[in-house]
């Protein structure tokens, strides 16, 4: 992941076959983590040497711990790259650290770091330390031949020290090294796919295959919005027979008219949409509509007023000045965002308006789709799965009483070939998540009842009640206060829970909590949202979470987090504290047309019992989004 042109970061898994481990009567393969990351200097100057500092492996048990300084010069058709490199960069030919002159003790790498612990701790005192090595190497790209590039490469790497302490030794032939350079290709199959194939310590032939994407853009264009108008002919021009042509054509392209006034040579729009993530479209989209109506009724307008409505709260009210949505007028984008008036939404005003559609309540919506079900880096296998079949199903009583669920039924799983136990000495609110995944054949996943309102400006508010998650229920609510024009907003929620039983019915267990978190969110320079949450967690330790993240255009979002509370390292277990990443991936990236939904992934690399918390739906800070001043500025890019 690259959120910024200067800074990478990655993450991964090694599971080589020559290493085995046992334990508790129990064996497998050797199973390793950890993260890298890399920092980046691009000069203006392309002519310009280009330099990056990593640090590889960097917490944890280090076995791949390496630290590098590395610059790269590009001269036409050839890259010449050449490092210094510490840790498991150094082989026979080191030498001397050549940062001593900072400090003696740079001279001294410890085998093992005195902040170890259980694991999951930078070994900062590794870092750029003891004898040092070069590595570099000539990267020829080949002229009209599609990207198609020759590596050489001086490889420094010692791979009889890429096993683990403690473990059965790894075979000599798999890691005998006959020669310190590589030689490869490697050709671009298209912009998501290269091939790599090389010859590496004289002895093994290897292929890789990378794939990537840029989630900054769309990956996939979409249609141009050319809404087909449909009105009465031969009718009479009357203001309700304007609403019901309007309701017609918005509901017609999916942008679901709620309710409308029209006063003057000003019409107000209360519209609700899924299609859309992004509220600058939707409402431009429905106002152009609008526009076009208006001129089919002779209705002069000069002013359309477009709010968005989610779960019966108003997020926003956006203002176009009429003519700006006219398509014959051509006016500029940089012209309709600079008279366009952006603001909040207000707590009923929508509910005022003079045409209001009839909707029957209660209203149902169910559909059924195949779920894939993951258990990622247990210590047997790396990766557990099961397939599902989903029910997922929303009742909506009024506009802002819901009961939304997910009632799942197994067809395979392999979970039943786990053995190992929590390894927990904290009440078991996480590690006995295989537990639940083995005993569940239709169970019910999620089942939670919501009533959303906003008390004021600004200012939202839920309460809800049921099986939050797969392991608790329980009664809550939370409160959210979104200053407009302020990057900044706090909420707090707070919930009594009971865990339910394995068999993910309405049974429960003995263990009960009550657990309750205040947020604080800041939107910082460079689009980076920071979040931090002080409060109690499910296996009653105190503590805080802070989180940062970035947003790109296309709506696609990665983050990462740790927690720290009072727990000990000890007492936590291996990992010292719970951290981790995810990805909030728009759907419509990979589709023809606009969406609002989400595909959510967030790994933490151990299962843990600290810092765990209740994991609900529906949470207020992700449901009132296009509510301030810079997500809808976000919307013109």
């Amino acid at each position: 992941m690259s959120p910024f042109d200067w800074l990478e970061a990655s993450y991964f898994y090694y599971r080589p076959s020559d290493l085995k481990w046992e334990g508790n009567n129990v064996a497998g393969h050797y199973l390793d983590k950890g993260f890298n990351v890399k920092f980046k200097y691009t000069p203006k100057n392309n002519n310009r040497p280009h330099f990056a500092v990593g640090l590889d492996d960097f917490a944890g048990t280090g076995y791949f711990t390496r630290e590098y300084i590395v610059a790269t010069q590009e001269l036409r058709d050839i890259k010449i790259t050449l490092g210094t490199g510490w840790g498991k960069f150094t082989g026979e030919s080191s030498f001397n650290n050549p940062l001593s002159f900072l400090s003696d003790s740079l001279n001294v790498r410890r085998k093992r770091s005195s902040n170890y612990d259980q694991g999951g701790t930078p070994s900062y005192d590794k870092w750029f330390r003891g004898d040092a090595a070069m590595f570099g190497g000539v990267e020829y790209i080949f002229p009209k031949a599609n990207g198609l590039s020759m590596k050489v490469e001086y490889d420094p790497f010692d791979y009889m020290d890429f096993s683990a302490q403690n473990r059965r030794s790894a075979s000599y032939e798999l890691r005998e090294k006959e020669s310190n350079i590589n030689i490869g290709l490697s050709y671009p199959v298209n912009k998501f796919l290269t091939i790599d194939a090389s010859y590496i310590k004289g002895n093994t032939f290897n292929l890789s295959f990378t794939i990537g994407a840029t989630f900054n853009g769309k990956l996939r264009s979409k249609p141009k919005f050319d809404p087909i108008i449909e009105t009465r002919e031969n009718s009479e021009k009357t203001e309700m027979i304007f609403y019901e042509d309007l309701l017609h054509n918005l509901n017609n392209n999916n942008l679901l008219l709620q309710t409308a006034s029209l006063s003057k040579e000003k019409l107000d729009i209360a519209i609700s949409t899924s299609q859309h993530r992004n509220a600058i479209r939707s409402s431009s989209y429905s106002g152009s509509i609008a526009s076009k109506i208006s001129k089919e009724h002779n209705i002069n307008l000069s002013q359309i007023n477009i709010s968005h409505i989610n779960v019966g709260v108003e997020l926003n009210n956006i203002t176009y000045i009429a003519n700006h949505l006219d398509d014959s007028k051509d006016t500029p984008i940089e012209i309709v965002e600079r008279y366009t008036k952006l603001d909040s939404g207000n707590k009923n005003s929508y509910k005022n308006y003079k045409f209001q559609p009839s909707v029957k309540f209660p209203a149902v919506f169910s559909s059924f789709s195949p779920v894939l079900v993951s258990n990622i880096g247990n210590p047997e296998k790396f990766y557990f799965w099961g397939l599902d079949l989903q029910n997922t199903a929303e009742i909506q009583f009024n506009r802002s009483l819901l009961l939304s669920s997910e009632i799942n039924y197994s067809l395979y799983n392999n979970f039943q070939d786990t053995i190992s136990g929590p390894a927990s000495k904290l009440e078991h609110v996480r590690t006995d998540k295989v537990q639940y995944l083995k005993n569940a054949d239709l169970y019910i996943k999620r089942m939670q009842l919501d009533y959303i309102w906003s008390p004021k400006k600004d200012l939202y508010a839920k309460l809800s009640g049921g099986l939050f998650e797969t392991m608790f229920g329980g009664l809550g609510g939370q409160v959210l206060y979104k200053p407009f024009n302020s990057n900044l907003n706090i909420s707090f929620e707070g919930f009594y829970v009971k865990q339910r039983g394995y068999d993910q019915t309405f049974k429960f267990r003995k263990y009960k909590t009550t657990t309750a978190h205040l947020n604080i969110g800041y939107l910082l320079p460079m689009g980076i949202e920071s979040n931090i949450s002080f409060g109690r967690y499910l296996a009653k330790d105190d503590g805080f979470t802070f989180d940062l993240s970035r947003r790109t255009r296309s709506g696609f979002k990665a983050g990462i987090y740790f927690t720290r509370t009072n727990v000990s390292a000890e007492l936590f277990g291996e990992g010292s504290f719970d951290k981790g990443f995810y990805f909030q991936i728009p759907m419509d990236l990979f589709s023809k047309d606009y969406q609002g939904g989400y595909s959510n992934f967030k790994l933490s690399p151990l299962t843990r019992d600290g810092g765990a918390k209740l994991e609900f739906e529906k949470d207020l800070r992700g449901l009132i989004y296009n509510s301030s001043l810079n997500e809808l500025r976000q919307g013109w890019r």
